[in-house]
């Protein structure tokens, strides 16, 4: 990898992933489990590929580029989109003060709470 070139999350997600589920296992949602399987794939060589052609008629270049997860939380798919809902959110805020309450759920609510999130 160069300098300055940037980091894929597949390839952090490729190389630590069975570790991580190794030992988070009993704690990992299936929603959690197919967002790494997705983004894993995002964008890599060996994944599915679309064919782009050059519009122009002289010119005829064609090429392979590897799809792109389009995973929420991806942050190479979803950059953009996430950006926009972030300001689309602050443009809503009341002209009045917040505050960040923390609280904790009762043990009994814990493992509800955790499976619907």
């Amino acid at each position: 990898m160069g300098r300055g070139q940037m980091i894929l999350l597949s390839s952090i997600i490729n190389e630590f992933r069975d570790r991580f589920l190794d030992r988070y296992e009993n704690s990992v949602l299936p929603s959690h489990t197919k967002a790494l399987q997705t983004m894993a794939q995002c964008r890599q060589e060996y994944g599915p590929h679309m064919l782009a052609k050059c519009t122009d008629h002289n010119c005829g270049k064609q090429v392979y580029i590897p799809h792109s997860c389009g995973h929420r939380n991806c942050p190479h798919c979803q950059n953009h989109e996430n950006r926009q809902w972030i300001e689309n959110q602050l443009s809503k805020r009341l002209p009045a003060q917040y505050y960040l309450i923390t609280f904790t759920l009762p043990k009994q609510l814990r493992d509800l709470a955790w499976k619907n999130q």
